[in-house]
């Protein structure tokens, strides 16, 4: 059995805490930041060739929601996310692993934004997040609420001051959930 973890920065930086926690696993990643939904579904075959026995602990979003500088729409519309989201699961479904989908992490949009060129709101992440669950459901995937996790831990607390990235407090949280999400399967 092999666990294959895929997403975006936020995957990266929490992995240590994972592979710790799961010490002894075949745990396998992309080196690359993941990022958006269309980059998970162009690459999802080779950065999980996941077969029957394996497990897939998923995540993409917050890129998909940020507005790039000087445009007045995000990098995917909420229909391009979950067409994309739908090309994923399909895919992820037919090899028969068990999916493990989790939500993006809030963000601290005041911050965020005062500190980056790009845009993110809360808003969307939130209408994100809930089609994304929506999905997952359907396909009769597990979810992963890393969204609720970070913010029962003291969201303001764990954030970097680019308000998106997790300090290594916020890191371990996020990573010990995914360890456990996993460990449920194991």
């Amino acid at each position: 059995m092999t666990v294959y973890l895929i997403g975006d920065s936020i995957r990266m930086n929490a992995e240590s805490c994972v592979r710790a926690q799961l010490e002894g696993i075949a745990l396998v990643s992309p080196r690359e930041n993941c990022e958006s939904s269309h980059q998970v579904r162009a690459n999802i075959e080779a950065w999980a060739p996941a077969t029957v026995g394996d497990i897939v602990h998923l995540n993409c979003g917050l890129h998909d929601i940020r507005y790039n500088p000087g445009l007045t729409f995000p990098v995917s519309s909420l229909a391009q996310y979950r067409a994309n989201l739908v090309g994923i699961f399909e895919m992820l479904a037919r090899t028969q692993c068990q999916v493990i989908w989790a939500t993006s992490t809030p963000l601290d949009e005041a911050r965020h934004n005062a500190s980056k060129p790009s845009r993110r709101y809360l808003a969307d992440l939130l209408r994100y997040n809930e089609a994304s669950v929506e999905l997952a459901h359907a396909f009769g995937f597990a979810v992963n609420d890393l969204y609720q996790v970070a913010n029962a831990a003291g969201l303001s607390e764990l954030l970097l001051h680019d308000g998106i990235h997790f300090n290594p407090q916020g890191n371990r949280v996020v990573g010990q959930a995914i360890a456990e999400a996993i460990g449920a399967y194991l």
